[in-house]
């Protein structure tokens, strides 16, 4: 398993970007090897950990069309992609998806 770490600033507000953010979650659900998709805010910065089954099913998504919609919107600035490897056999201990998938297979 692969995490990858997205977060950007917005000079629209949260709620302003209700509906577009609702549309992409469900695009989202066609990325292939897209296990899951936490979503953040802390009032400036928005943004979301990703899982993916493989480092190479996130670089396919950070090279997708659909990412590119939201690199390329003038109201995100201020992108940050971190990479990192999964601990799996501890995620399972809490119930993390990664860890549920190297347990159960």
């Amino acid at each position: 398993m692969h995490a990858v770490l997205i977060t950007f600033t917005s000079s629209a507000p949260l709620g302003a970007l209700h509906a577009p953010f609702s549309d992409y979650a469900q695009a989202l659900t066609t990325i292939p090897g897209l296990i899951m998709k936490t979503w953040i805010n802390d009032g400036t910065t928005i943004g979301g950990f990703h899982i993916f089954e493989t480092r190479d099913a996130a670089d396919g998504y950070l090279g997708s069309d659909l990412i590119a919609t939201v690199l390329d919107n003038p109201v995100f600035s201020e992108f940050a992609v971190r990479h990192f490897d999964t601990i799996d056999d501890f995620s399972a201990v809490n119930g993390s998806p990664t860890g549920a998938r190297a347990v159960g297979g």
